[in-house]
């Protein structure tokens, strides 16, 4: 993991613990211990470790305020393709966490993975002040329900299993909703007009 120092904090170190949680129909979170002067980097990788992605798709943290609305976004990779943006491009790696959010109740959403989006609610939900701490961070702290599955990708799925996913995601597939019912092929698709 990259790690990002503050020189101005050589002695005590502040360690943070953000609740990290899954939006869905469950509760489904972990708790999250890390240092003050570690990077947003850090946070992605044990974020997605906690939760068993494979950390290959692209993913974003965005500064939020109490009522969840998405502000500054914090990237993977600077993608900034407009070289006069006025708006600075903040890039996980060169972030410091404490130079953003440095206060019991600071909200940030996360967001993994944008074709099969996962997106998380973050606060900050306690700041703790250590001598010389000498354990590893960041780490997870507790862990509560179970963490989804992760979808296979579209290029390891069958033509008929990415149908029927496509279906399922349209609302098909559910109990007496079965589409093949009424429409089973295109040459079915005259007898409808």
């Amino acid at each position: 993991m990259k790690n990002k120092t503050n020189p101005h904090n050589s002695e005590d170190m502040s360690i943070y613990k953000f609740r990290v949680l899954l939006e869905s129909k469950e509760e489904i979170f972990r708790d999250i211990e890390i240092k003050s002067t570690q990077n947003f980097y850090d946070l992605h990788e044990i974020i997605v470790a906690a939760y068993g992605f494979d950390n290959s798709q692209m993913a974003a943290f965005y500064l939020s305020n109490d009522d969840w609305e998405k502000g500054q976004e914090i990237t993977l990779f600077d993608m900034q393709i407009d070289e006069n943006q006025q708006e600075k491009v903040l890039v996980m790696s060169d972030t410091v966490i404490n130079s953003q959010t440095n206060c019991v109740g600071a909200h940030l959403l996360y967001s993994y993975d944008f074709l099969n989006l996962q997106n998380f609610f973050i606060e900050l939900i306690e700041i703790t002040v250590k001598e010389n701490a000498a354990a590893f961070y960041p780490k997870v702290v507790y862990s509560q329900g179970e963490a989804p599955i992760p979808k296979v990708a579209l290029e390891e799925m069958s033509e008929e299993e990415m149908a029927s996913e496509l279906l399922k995601n349209a609302g098909f597939g559910e109990e007496g909703d079965d589409p093949n019912d009424i429409f089973e092929g295109f040459d079915d698709f005259d007898d409808y007009q």
